[in-house]
Protein backbone atom coordinates (compact mmCIF):
# COMPACT_ATOMS: atom_id res chain seq x y z
CA UNK A 1 0.00 0.00 0.00
CA UNK A 2 1.64 3.30 -1.03
CA UNK A 3 2.15 5.86 1.34
CA UNK A 4 -0.39 8.85 1.38
CA UNK A 5 0.53 11.38 -1.45
CA UNK A 6 1.43 15.06 -0.42
CA UNK A 7 1.26 18.49 -3.05
CA UNK A 8 4.34 17.29 -4.95
CA UNK A 9 3.42 13.86 -5.24
CA UNK A 10 0.04 14.41 -6.62
CA UNK A 11 1.78 17.14 -9.25
CA UNK A 12 4.07 14.07 -10.40
CA UNK A 13 1.98 11.09 -10.38
CA UNK A 14 -0.63 13.47 -12.68
CA UNK A 15 2.41 14.13 -15.25
CA UNK A 16 1.59 12.45 -18.61
CA UNK A 17 4.16 9.51 -19.59
CA UNK A 18 4.38 8.62 -23.31
CA UNK A 19 6.36 4.89 -23.55
CA UNK A 20 7.63 4.60 -27.38
CA UNK A 21 8.69 0.76 -28.05
CA UNK A 22 8.19 -1.89 -30.18
CA UNK A 23 8.24 -4.88 -27.81
CA UNK A 24 4.81 -5.24 -26.34
CA UNK A 25 6.19 -7.41 -23.43
CA UNK A 26 8.31 -3.87 -22.80
CA UNK A 27 5.53 -1.40 -22.91
CA UNK A 28 2.79 -3.95 -21.00
CA UNK A 29 5.83 -4.12 -18.17
CA UNK A 30 6.17 -0.29 -17.71
CA UNK A 31 2.88 0.46 -17.91
CA UNK A 32 2.07 -1.74 -15.34
CA UNK A 33 5.19 -1.01 -13.09
CA UNK A 34 4.55 2.52 -13.35
CA UNK A 35 0.33 2.21 -12.80
CA UNK A 36 1.79 -0.23 -9.36
CA UNK A 37 3.17 3.36 -7.76
CA UNK A 38 0.80 5.57 -8.67
CA UNK A 39 1.18 7.14 -11.79
CA UNK A 40 -2.75 7.67 -13.75
CA UNK A 41 -1.29 9.04 -17.25
CA UNK A 42 0.56 6.62 -19.16
CA UNK A 43 -0.10 5.81 -22.96
CA UNK A 44 2.18 3.86 -25.01
CA UNK A 45 2.67 3.08 -28.90
CA UNK A 46 4.92 -0.05 -30.75
CA UNK A 47 4.67 2.25 -34.18
CA UNK A 48 7.57 5.04 -33.78
CA UNK A 49 5.40 6.44 -37.34
CA UNK A 50 2.37 7.79 -34.83
CA UNK A 51 4.81 9.44 -31.97
CA UNK A 52 4.72 13.13 -33.58
CA UNK A 53 1.22 13.11 -34.18
CA UNK A 54 0.71 11.53 -30.54
CA UNK A 55 3.18 13.80 -28.77
CA UNK A 56 1.33 17.22 -30.29
CA UNK A 57 -2.62 15.96 -29.48
CA UNK A 58 -1.06 14.64 -25.91
CA UNK A 59 1.48 16.53 -24.88
CA UNK A 60 3.25 14.53 -22.30
CA UNK A 61 5.55 15.64 -20.06
CA UNK A 62 8.14 12.65 -20.31
CA UNK A 63 8.79 10.49 -22.97
CA UNK A 64 10.58 6.93 -22.51
CA UNK A 65 11.96 5.67 -25.95
CA UNK A 66 13.48 2.98 -27.21
CA UNK A 67 16.52 3.24 -29.57
CA UNK A 68 15.82 0.59 -31.87
CA UNK A 69 12.85 0.83 -33.98
CA UNK A 70 11.54 -0.05 -37.07
CA UNK A 71 10.24 2.51 -39.38
CA UNK A 72 11.77 5.42 -37.40
CA UNK A 73 14.73 4.93 -34.80
CA UNK A 74 14.49 6.82 -31.34
CA UNK A 75 17.46 9.00 -33.32
CA UNK A 76 15.09 10.24 -36.15
CA UNK A 77 12.10 10.46 -33.67
CA UNK A 78 14.18 13.12 -31.47
CA UNK A 79 15.21 14.79 -34.19
CA UNK A 80 11.47 15.61 -35.20
CA UNK A 81 10.28 16.20 -31.69
CA UNK A 82 13.10 18.83 -30.96
CA UNK A 83 11.09 21.75 -32.95
CA UNK A 84 8.27 20.72 -31.02
CA UNK A 85 9.35 21.06 -27.59
CA UNK A 86 9.13 24.00 -25.41
CA UNK A 87 12.86 24.96 -23.98
CA UNK A 88 11.36 25.89 -20.02
CA UNK A 89 10.25 23.24 -18.89
CA UNK A 90 11.94 20.81 -20.80
CA UNK A 91 10.14 17.59 -22.13
CA UNK A 92 13.20 15.48 -20.72
CA UNK A 93 13.48 11.98 -23.03
CA UNK A 94 14.50 9.12 -21.04
CA UNK A 95 16.41 6.63 -23.71
CA UNK A 96 16.00 2.84 -23.11
CA UNK A 97 18.49 0.54 -24.80
CA UNK A 98 20.31 -2.81 -24.60
CA UNK A 99 23.05 -0.92 -26.76
CA UNK A 100 25.25 0.49 -24.02
CA UNK A 101 28.49 1.62 -26.35
CA UNK A 102 29.56 4.89 -25.17
CA UNK A 103 28.88 5.80 -28.85
CA UNK A 104 25.20 5.12 -28.57
CA UNK A 105 24.59 7.68 -25.26
CA UNK A 106 26.79 10.54 -26.86
CA UNK A 107 24.98 10.48 -30.17
CA UNK A 108 21.68 9.45 -28.28
CA UNK A 109 22.80 12.87 -25.82
CA UNK A 110 23.34 14.89 -28.88
CA UNK A 111 19.60 14.12 -30.27
CA UNK A 112 17.81 15.42 -26.68
CA UNK A 113 18.08 12.95 -24.80
CA UNK A 114 18.25 13.19 -20.92
CA UNK A 115 19.55 9.97 -19.19
CA UNK A 116 19.54 6.11 -20.26
CA UNK A 117 18.08 2.90 -18.92
CA UNK A 118 20.05 -0.15 -19.92
CA UNK A 119 17.39 -3.41 -20.81
CA UNK A 120 16.96 -5.69 -19.18
CA UNK A 121 15.59 -3.00 -17.47
CA UNK A 122 16.47 -2.95 -13.32
CA UNK A 123 12.39 -1.62 -11.85
CA UNK A 124 13.61 -0.14 -8.69
CA UNK A 125 16.33 2.42 -11.18
CA UNK A 126 13.00 2.50 -13.55
CA UNK A 127 11.24 4.60 -11.16
CA UNK A 128 13.89 6.70 -9.36
CA UNK A 129 14.63 8.06 -12.70
CA UNK A 130 11.29 8.70 -14.01
CA UNK A 131 10.79 10.60 -10.54
CA UNK A 132 14.05 12.45 -10.73
CA UNK A 133 13.08 13.65 -14.37
CA UNK A 134 9.57 14.46 -13.45
CA UNK A 135 10.58 16.35 -10.22
CA UNK A 136 13.09 18.30 -12.20
CA UNK A 137 10.61 18.97 -14.66
CA UNK A 138 8.25 20.45 -12.32
CA UNK A 139 10.35 22.69 -10.20
CA UNK A 140 11.66 24.59 -13.66
CA UNK A 141 7.76 24.82 -14.36
CA UNK A 142 7.44 26.24 -10.93
CA UNK A 143 10.94 28.35 -11.28
CA UNK A 144 9.51 29.74 -14.56
CA UNK A 145 5.57 30.66 -13.14
CA UNK A 146 7.40 32.81 -9.97
CA UNK A 147 10.04 34.54 -12.52
CA UNK A 148 6.85 35.31 -14.67
CA UNK A 149 4.93 36.54 -11.82
CA UNK A 150 8.00 38.65 -10.53
CA UNK A 151 8.20 40.51 -13.99
CA UNK A 152 5.12 41.04 -13.82
CA UNK A 153 5.24 42.73 -10.28
CA UNK A 154 8.48 44.59 -11.70
CA UNK A 155 6.59 45.67 -14.40
CA UNK A 156 3.37 46.99 -12.74
CA UNK A 157 5.74 48.72 -9.89
CA UNK A 158 7.77 50.16 -12.78
CA UNK A 159 4.75 51.67 -14.09
CA UNK A 160 3.72 52.91 -10.87
CA UNK A 161 7.61 54.61 -10.48
CA UNK A 162 7.10 56.22 -14.00
CA UNK A 163 4.10 58.08 -12.63
CA UNK A 164 5.48 59.31 -9.51
CA UNK A 165 7.11 63.34 -10.18
CA UNK A 166 8.37 63.55 -6.83
CA UNK A 167 12.44 62.30 -6.00
CA UNK A 168 11.61 61.19 -2.63
CA UNK A 169 8.98 59.03 -3.58
CA UNK A 170 11.52 56.83 -5.37
CA UNK A 171 13.25 55.03 -2.04
CA UNK A 172 9.31 54.01 -1.06
CA UNK A 173 8.21 52.72 -4.19
CA UNK A 174 11.22 50.69 -4.78
CA UNK A 175 11.20 49.91 -0.94
CA UNK A 176 7.63 48.61 -2.02
CA UNK A 177 8.77 46.66 -4.69
CA UNK A 178 11.40 44.83 -3.06
CA UNK A 179 9.26 44.25 -0.12
CA UNK A 180 6.29 42.74 -2.17
CA UNK A 181 9.19 40.48 -4.17
CA UNK A 182 10.59 38.85 -0.77
CA UNK A 183 8.36 35.99 0.00
CA UNK A 184 7.97 34.50 -3.72
CA UNK A 185 12.23 35.46 -4.20
CA UNK A 186 12.42 33.53 -1.37
CA UNK A 187 10.79 30.77 -2.50
CA UNK A 188 12.90 30.48 -5.61
CA UNK A 189 16.06 31.01 -3.70
CA UNK A 190 15.37 28.47 -1.95
CA UNK A 191 14.03 25.78 -4.17
CA UNK A 192 16.23 26.60 -6.52
CA UNK A 193 19.41 25.96 -4.29
CA UNK A 194 16.92 22.54 -2.92
CA UNK A 195 17.03 21.52 -6.80
CA UNK A 196 21.41 22.01 -6.85
CA UNK A 197 21.39 20.68 -3.82
CA UNK A 198 19.73 17.42 -5.08
CA UNK A 199 20.95 16.90 -8.50
CA UNK A 200 24.89 17.13 -7.15
CA UNK A 201 27.22 17.34 -10.25
CA UNK A 202 26.66 16.51 -14.03
CA UNK A 203 24.83 18.42 -16.53
CA UNK A 204 21.66 18.86 -14.83
CA UNK A 205 23.49 19.47 -11.29
CA UNK A 206 25.10 22.21 -13.68
CA UNK A 207 21.63 23.98 -15.30
CA UNK A 208 20.35 23.87 -11.77
CA UNK A 209 23.56 26.33 -10.79
CA UNK A 210 22.77 28.49 -13.30
CA UNK A 211 19.26 28.49 -11.82
CA UNK A 212 20.67 29.34 -8.49
CA UNK A 213 23.23 32.27 -9.82
CA UNK A 214 20.42 34.46 -11.55
CA UNK A 215 18.13 33.53 -8.56
CA UNK A 216 20.55 34.45 -5.91
CA UNK A 217 21.56 37.44 -8.09
CA UNK A 218 17.55 38.79 -8.15
CA UNK A 219 18.01 38.52 -4.51
CA UNK A 220 21.10 40.38 -3.96
CA UNK A 221 18.91 42.93 -6.77
CA UNK A 222 15.89 43.23 -4.06
CA UNK A 223 18.50 43.38 -1.25
CA UNK A 224 20.23 46.84 -2.82
CA UNK A 225 17.32 48.30 -3.38
CA UNK A 226 16.29 48.14 -0.03
CA UNK A 227 19.35 49.23 0.82
CA UNK A 228 18.89 52.22 -0.98
CA UNK A 229 15.53 52.59 0.22
CA UNK A 230 16.70 53.09 3.75
CA UNK A 231 19.63 54.76 3.51
CA UNK A 232 21.78 52.75 5.50
CA UNK A 233 25.00 51.72 4.72
CA UNK A 234 25.80 48.12 2.40
CA UNK A 235 27.22 45.34 3.65
CA UNK A 236 31.22 46.14 3.63
CA UNK A 237 33.76 43.70 3.26
CA UNK A 238 37.27 43.73 1.46
CA UNK A 239 37.02 43.36 -2.23
CA UNK A 240 39.54 43.88 -5.38
CA UNK A 241 37.55 46.35 -8.08
CA UNK A 242 39.75 44.24 -10.75
CA UNK A 243 37.89 41.20 -9.87
CA UNK A 244 34.56 43.38 -9.73
CA UNK A 245 35.02 44.44 -13.31
CA UNK A 246 36.39 41.23 -15.03
CA UNK A 247 33.10 39.60 -13.99
CA UNK A 248 31.17 42.21 -14.66
CA UNK A 249 32.36 41.98 -18.41
CA UNK A 250 32.01 37.96 -18.02
CA UNK A 251 28.93 38.08 -17.30
CA UNK A 252 28.23 40.96 -20.70
CA UNK A 253 30.64 39.47 -23.02
CA UNK A 254 28.19 37.17 -25.40
CA UNK A 255 25.73 40.57 -26.11
CA UNK A 256 29.09 42.55 -26.68
CA UNK A 257 30.32 39.97 -28.72
CA UNK A 258 27.41 40.10 -30.85
CA UNK A 259 27.30 43.51 -31.55
CA UNK A 260 30.91 43.65 -32.34
CA UNK A 261 32.16 45.56 -29.09
CA UNK A 262 35.59 45.27 -28.61
CA UNK A 263 36.40 45.21 -24.80
CA UNK A 264 40.15 46.58 -23.91
CA UNK A 265 40.75 46.34 -20.12
CA UNK A 266 43.78 48.44 -18.85
CA UNK A 267 43.62 47.50 -15.51
CA UNK A 268 46.59 48.56 -12.48
CA UNK A 269 48.04 45.42 -10.75
CA UNK A 270 49.03 47.26 -7.90
CA UNK A 271 45.27 48.64 -7.25
CA UNK A 272 44.45 48.01 -3.05
CA UNK A 273 41.55 46.36 -1.06
CA UNK A 274 38.32 49.18 -1.15
CA UNK A 275 36.27 48.00 1.66
CA UNK A 276 32.63 47.86 0.05
CA UNK A 277 29.70 45.71 -1.04
CA UNK A 278 30.58 43.58 -4.36
CA UNK A 279 27.43 43.01 -5.15
CA UNK A 280 26.62 46.66 -5.42
CA UNK A 281 29.86 47.58 -7.40
CA UNK A 282 29.23 44.69 -9.96
CA UNK A 283 25.47 46.11 -10.04
CA UNK A 284 27.05 50.07 -10.73
CA UNK A 285 29.48 48.52 -13.30
CA UNK A 286 27.44 46.19 -15.13
CA UNK A 287 24.47 49.19 -15.58
CA UNK A 288 27.65 51.37 -17.20
CA UNK A 289 28.45 48.95 -19.68
CA UNK A 290 24.85 48.04 -20.63
CA UNK A 291 24.68 51.94 -21.24
CA UNK A 292 27.70 52.38 -23.02
CA UNK A 293 26.49 49.03 -25.11
CA UNK A 294 23.42 50.40 -25.98
CA UNK A 295 25.22 53.41 -27.06
CA UNK A 296 27.52 52.65 -29.53
CA UNK A 297 24.45 49.96 -31.22
CA UNK A 298 24.19 52.45 -34.10
CA UNK A 299 27.91 53.81 -34.16
CA UNK A 300 29.51 52.79 -36.88
CA UNK A 301 32.52 50.56 -36.78
CA UNK A 302 35.05 49.95 -34.57
CA UNK A 303 32.87 49.61 -31.85
CA UNK A 304 35.47 50.00 -28.65
CA UNK A 305 34.56 49.54 -24.84
CA UNK A 306 37.55 50.44 -22.55
CA UNK A 307 37.75 49.85 -18.53
CA UNK A 308 40.63 51.28 -16.69
CA UNK A 309 41.71 51.55 -13.01
CA UNK A 310 44.42 53.32 -11.32
CA UNK A 311 44.79 54.26 -7.78
CA UNK A 312 46.91 56.71 -5.66
CA UNK A 313 47.02 56.48 -1.86
CA UNK A 314 43.64 58.01 -0.98
CA UNK A 315 41.66 56.79 -3.79
CA UNK A 316 40.90 54.40 -6.81
CA UNK A 317 39.24 55.03 -9.81
CA UNK A 318 37.29 52.99 -12.67
CA UNK A 319 36.88 54.66 -16.65
CA UNK A 320 34.43 53.53 -18.47
CA UNK A 321 34.68 54.73 -22.19
CA UNK A 322 32.68 54.03 -24.79
CA UNK A 323 33.24 54.95 -29.02
CA UNK A 324 29.26 56.01 -28.98
CA UNK A 325 27.76 59.11 -30.33
CA UNK A 326 28.63 60.51 -26.95
CA UNK A 327 26.30 62.28 -24.45
CA UNK A 328 24.73 66.18 -25.59
CA UNK A 329 25.89 68.82 -23.01
CA UNK A 330 22.10 69.73 -22.09
CA UNK A 331 21.20 65.39 -21.08
CA UNK A 332 25.14 66.09 -19.13
CA UNK A 333 23.78 67.71 -16.46
CA UNK A 334 20.58 65.82 -16.23
CA UNK A 335 21.63 62.04 -15.84
CA UNK A 336 21.70 60.79 -12.47
CA UNK A 337 18.01 62.58 -12.14
CA UNK A 338 15.88 59.73 -10.99
CA UNK A 339 13.09 59.03 -13.98
CA UNK A 340 15.17 60.90 -16.64
CA UNK A 341 15.91 58.58 -19.95
CA UNK A 342 16.42 59.35 -23.28
CA UNK A 343 15.35 56.22 -24.32
CA UNK A 344 11.87 55.40 -25.79
CA UNK A 345 8.90 54.76 -23.76
CA UNK A 346 8.93 51.29 -22.17
CA UNK A 347 12.54 51.16 -23.24
CA UNK A 348 14.29 52.59 -19.95
CA UNK A 349 13.21 53.73 -16.45
CA UNK A 350 15.61 56.19 -15.98
CA UNK A 351 16.49 54.70 -12.55
CA UNK A 352 20.11 52.88 -13.28
CA UNK A 353 22.48 56.09 -13.35
CA UNK A 354 20.18 57.25 -10.05
CA UNK A 355 20.88 53.76 -8.30
CA UNK A 356 24.72 53.91 -9.31
CA UNK A 357 24.81 57.39 -7.74
CA UNK A 358 23.74 55.99 -4.68
CA UNK A 359 25.55 53.17 -4.54
CA UNK A 360 28.59 54.73 -5.10
CA UNK A 361 28.22 57.81 -2.83
CA UNK A 362 26.94 55.02 -0.35
CA UNK A 363 30.37 53.96 -0.47
CA UNK A 364 31.65 57.48 0.18
CA UNK A 365 32.61 58.15 -3.73
CA UNK A 366 31.27 59.92 -6.46
CA UNK A 367 30.38 59.62 -10.10
CA UNK A 368 30.53 61.93 -13.14
CA UNK A 369 30.31 61.77 -16.57
CA UNK A 370 32.27 63.35 -19.48
CA UNK A 371 31.80 63.75 -23.27
CA UNK A 372 32.66 65.85 -26.30
CA UNK A 373 29.82 64.70 -28.58
CA UNK A 374 30.32 63.12 -31.25
CA UNK A 375 33.84 61.75 -29.96
CA UNK A 376 31.55 59.01 -26.81
CA UNK A 377 31.36 59.27 -23.06
CA UNK A 378 33.62 58.53 -19.88
CA UNK A 379 32.14 58.06 -16.73
CA UNK A 380 34.46 58.51 -14.16
CA UNK A 381 34.26 56.51 -10.27
CA UNK A 382 35.95 57.06 -7.85
CA UNK A 383 36.03 55.19 -4.10
CA UNK A 384 38.15 56.04 -1.27
CA UNK A 385 40.88 53.64 0.27
CA UNK A 386 40.33 53.13 4.01
CA UNK A 387 43.63 51.79 5.35
CA UNK A 388 42.72 51.67 8.83
CA UNK A 389 40.41 48.41 7.70
CA UNK A 390 41.07 44.81 8.45
CA UNK A 391 41.19 42.71 5.83
CA UNK A 392 38.37 40.70 8.18
CA UNK A 393 35.26 42.28 7.29
CA UNK A 394 33.84 43.69 10.99
CA UNK A 395 30.79 41.32 13.07
CA UNK A 396 31.68 38.68 10.63
CA UNK A 397 32.27 35.38 12.36
CA UNK A 398 35.25 33.02 11.22
CA UNK A 399 35.21 29.93 12.05
CA UNK A 400 32.37 28.11 10.87
CA UNK A 401 30.13 26.17 13.72
CA UNK A 402 30.49 22.48 14.08
CA UNK A 403 27.47 20.87 12.54
CA UNK A 404 24.64 19.86 14.54
CA UNK A 405 21.68 17.36 12.69
CA UNK A 406 18.10 15.49 12.96
CA UNK A 407 17.11 18.33 15.98
CA UNK A 408 12.96 19.36 15.97
CA UNK A 409 12.41 22.47 14.38
CA UNK A 410 9.36 24.51 14.15
CA UNK A 411 8.40 26.94 11.14
CA UNK A 412 6.35 29.25 11.71
CA UNK A 413 5.34 30.58 8.52
CA UNK A 414 1.50 31.95 6.85
CA UNK A 415 3.11 31.91 3.47
CA UNK A 416 2.76 28.00 3.08
CA UNK A 417 5.18 27.79 -0.17
CA UNK A 418 7.72 30.11 2.30
CA UNK A 419 7.18 27.97 5.43
CA UNK A 420 7.08 24.47 2.92
CA UNK A 421 10.68 26.02 1.38
CA UNK A 422 12.19 26.51 4.16
CA UNK A 423 11.33 23.01 5.90
CA UNK A 424 12.76 21.19 2.74
CA UNK A 425 16.29 23.39 3.18
CA UNK A 426 16.28 22.38 7.18
CA UNK A 427 16.10 18.89 5.95
CA UNK A 428 19.06 19.08 3.97
CA UNK A 429 20.36 18.49 7.53
CA UNK A 430 18.06 15.72 8.52
CA UNK A 431 16.10 17.96 10.88
CA UNK A 432 12.63 17.13 11.45
CA UNK A 433 10.64 19.82 10.76
CA UNK A 434 7.02 20.69 11.85
CA UNK A 435 4.92 23.92 10.56
CA UNK A 436 2.39 26.59 11.66
CA UNK A 437 0.47 29.28 9.65
CA UNK A 438 0.89 31.71 12.57
CA UNK A 439 1.89 32.02 16.39
CA UNK A 440 -1.13 30.79 17.43
CA UNK A 441 -1.18 27.86 15.98
CA UNK A 442 2.71 27.37 16.60
CA UNK A 443 1.59 27.60 20.41
CA UNK A 444 -0.56 24.95 20.40
CA UNK A 445 1.83 22.61 18.94
CA UNK A 446 4.42 24.05 21.69
CA UNK A 447 2.75 22.74 24.17
CA UNK A 448 2.69 19.36 23.07
CA UNK A 449 5.38 18.49 21.20
CA UNK A 450 9.38 19.57 22.24
CA UNK A 451 10.93 21.78 19.85
CA UNK A 452 14.88 22.62 19.83
CA UNK A 453 14.13 25.57 18.04
CA UNK A 454 11.81 28.15 16.57
CA UNK A 455 12.04 30.19 13.11
CA UNK A 456 9.15 32.40 12.78
CA UNK A 457 8.01 35.26 10.09
CA UNK A 458 7.38 38.43 12.19
CA UNK A 459 4.09 39.41 10.11
CA UNK A 460 1.20 36.98 10.45
CA UNK A 461 -2.40 37.02 10.59
CA UNK A 462 -3.96 36.16 14.14
CA UNK A 463 -0.98 36.02 16.51
CA UNK A 464 2.69 37.99 14.91
CA UNK A 465 5.99 37.22 15.34
CA UNK A 466 6.46 40.03 18.02
CA UNK A 467 3.29 38.41 20.07
CA UNK A 468 4.43 34.87 20.01
CA UNK A 469 7.60 36.59 21.28
CA UNK A 470 5.90 37.89 24.50
CA UNK A 471 3.84 34.87 24.87
CA UNK A 472 6.80 32.34 24.78
CA UNK A 473 8.70 35.02 27.36
CA UNK A 474 5.62 34.25 29.37
CA UNK A 475 5.04 30.33 28.69
CA UNK A 476 8.37 28.83 27.07
CA UNK A 477 11.13 31.18 28.28
CA UNK A 478 13.73 29.25 27.75
CA UNK A 479 12.99 28.77 23.77
CA UNK A 480 13.78 32.52 23.32
CA UNK A 481 17.31 31.52 23.11
CA UNK A 482 16.57 29.15 19.91
CA UNK A 483 13.84 31.73 18.49
CA UNK A 484 15.19 33.37 14.86
CA UNK A 485 12.90 35.43 13.60
CA UNK A 486 12.18 35.71 9.25
CA UNK A 487 11.28 38.96 8.03
CA UNK A 488 10.67 40.60 4.59
CA UNK A 489 9.39 43.93 6.25
CA UNK A 490 13.57 45.51 6.60
CA UNK A 491 12.42 48.68 6.03
CA UNK A 492 9.71 49.13 9.33
CA UNK A 493 11.14 50.89 11.71
CA UNK A 494 9.14 49.39 14.53
CA UNK A 495 10.55 45.70 13.42
CA UNK A 496 14.12 47.39 13.38
CA UNK A 497 13.49 48.79 16.84
CA UNK A 498 12.23 44.99 17.99
CA UNK A 499 14.84 43.34 16.56
CA UNK A 500 17.84 45.96 18.29
CA UNK A 501 15.38 45.77 21.47
CA UNK A 502 15.27 42.11 22.08
CA UNK A 503 18.95 40.86 20.19
CA UNK A 504 16.46 38.18 18.13
CA UNK A 505 18.67 36.00 16.16
CA UNK A 506 16.94 37.29 12.54
CA UNK A 507 17.11 35.75 8.34
CA UNK A 508 15.58 38.14 5.74
CA UNK A 509 13.67 37.15 2.76
CA UNK A 510 15.04 35.90 0.57
CA UNK A 511 17.70 33.73 1.84
CA UNK A 512 19.46 31.06 0.64
CA UNK A 513 20.64 27.85 2.25
CA UNK A 514 23.72 28.41 3.67
CA UNK A 515 22.02 31.64 5.43
CA UNK A 516 19.28 29.09 6.70
CA UNK A 517 22.30 26.52 7.69
CA UNK A 518 24.28 29.13 9.69
CA UNK A 519 21.86 30.75 11.71
CA UNK A 520 20.51 27.82 12.86
CA UNK A 521 23.72 25.92 13.82
CA UNK A 522 24.17 29.36 15.38
CA UNK A 523 21.15 29.12 17.53
CA UNK A 524 21.57 24.93 17.83
CA UNK A 525 24.58 25.85 19.04
CA UNK A 526 24.40 28.54 21.50
CA UNK A 527 21.30 26.48 22.87
CA UNK A 528 23.87 23.74 23.28
CA UNK A 529 26.07 25.15 25.62
CA UNK A 530 23.25 26.96 27.98
CA UNK A 531 21.95 23.68 28.54
CA UNK A 532 25.26 22.08 29.68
Amino acid sequence: MRPEAGPRDEVLLSAKILIVDDEAANTDLLKRVLSQVGYRNVKSTMDSRTVVALYTDWQPDLILLDLHMPHLDGFALMERLRPLMPAVPAVPILVLTADVATETKQRALRAGAKDFLTKPLDLTEVILRIRNLLETRVLAGELQTQNQRLEETVRERTAQLLQSEKVAAMGSLLAGVAHELNNPLAVVVGQAALLRHALGDGAMGSRAEKIVSAAERCARIVKNFLALARQRPPERQAVQLNQIVREAVELLAYPLRVDDVEVCMDPAHDLPSLWGDPHQLHQVIVNLITNAHHAMRDAPPPRRLTLTTRADPARVRLEVADTGPGIPHDVQRRIFEPFFTTKPPGVGTGLGLSLCQGIVEGHGGSIRAESNPPTGAVFLIELPVDSRRTARPEGRETDSPLPIRGKAILVVDDERDVADTLAAMLSVDDHRVDTAADGALALEKLDRQRFDAILSDLRMPTLDGPGLYRELERRHPHLLGRLIFLTGDTLSLEIREFLERTEQLSLSKPFTLEEVRRVVQRALGGAENADR
